[in-house]
Order: structure tokens, then sequence, then C-alpha cells
């Protein structure tokens, strides 16, 4: 618990400083300004794209995979959050975690004949789904607590203490 209270205060703090950056001024952070419509509101098309092109060129600097950049963009932006924040959430890694039994309801081994050897069923591939899911999940638990919770600290506080949210990865 103490490790995700730790990343989400990371979090919160690498959010700050990249909305400051990206104001070029300090502002009061206890709101909800995190929400979308508060974020873009009267943003013109041009410069939403150059925020969107910034995004993603400092997630590759960070080692991010390009598409990973672009899904958690368009994510974000569907489940009304600043992309910038859903970019600091998948950087440190915390999220909603999938049930260990994983997002699949098909059978977790063979059934035909237990007696066959095991190199005979090459291993069942991972859900190519499961990491937009997992971004739905944590972006939409992250903008209902936001939308509950009008601190932003609190909100995020309530974030890290959800059993089901941990170091996921993505």
């Amino acid at each position: 618990m103490e490790r995700r209270e730790e990343s989400s205060r990371f979090v919160l703090d690498a959010y700050r400083e990249r909305r400051r950056h990206r104001r070029g001024e300090d502002t009061y952070f206890g709101s909800v300004e995190a929400l979308l419509e508060h974020v873009e509101r009267g943003i013109d098309p041009a410069e939403l794209e150059h925020r969107r092109s910034t995004l993603v060129r400092d997630a590759e600097d960070v080692g991010m995979p390009r598409d990973l950049a672009e899904l958690l963009y368009e994510i974000a932006r569907e489940e009304g959050l600043d992309p910038a924040l859903g970019f600091e959430l998948v950087r440190s890694g915390l999220g909603v975690c999938p049930p260990p039994e994983g997002l699949t309801n098909a059978a977790s081994g063979p059934t035909t004949d237990k007696y066959l050897p095991p190199w005979m069923f090459p291993p069942v591939p991972t859900d190519l789904l499961l990491r937009e899911r997992t971004l739905h999940l944590s972006f939409r638990r992250l903008r209902a607590l936001l939308e509950a919770h009008h601190d932003i600290d609190e909100a995020f506080r309530h974030f890290a203490s959800d059993p089901d949210v941990g170091h996921c990865g993505y």
C-alpha cells in the first residue's frame, strides 16, 4: 500500500510539473483540472495536435513505445482525462490490475489428453486487448474519483488505496 501511495504522489507531482511547464506559470492544483473538459476549454485544434505530438515525443524519449503513447493519448481523451495525466500514470506503471486469472474465459489448459507432453501445447498468447482494457479501467476509475473528490490529492489517495490498483505495467 505504501508503495502505491508513493507512486501516486510521483504521478501527481510529475503531472503538476508538466502542467506548470505547459502553462509557463504556477497555478493552483487543488481542483479537477485533470478532467479533459477543464484542460481543453477554449484550445484550438492546432494546439491540441501540438500537445499530442509533444506527449508522444516525450513518451518516446523515456523509452515508451510509440503505439502505447498514441493509445494512452486516445484512451485518456475517450475517458475524459487530461492525456498528460494518463501519460504520467502509465509511466509510473500504476493502474487497475487485471485479475490473476486474466481477462479471458478460455480454459487454462488443454482439455484433450493430460498425458500428452506440454511442448505440444504452445503457451496461450497474451490477450492483445489487455493493455487497452487496463488503460480504460485505470483512466475510468481515476476519472470517477476526480469527479467524486474535487481535490485532486484526495482523488489520488483513494485511487492508490483501491485493492485492485497496483503496479501492473502496461
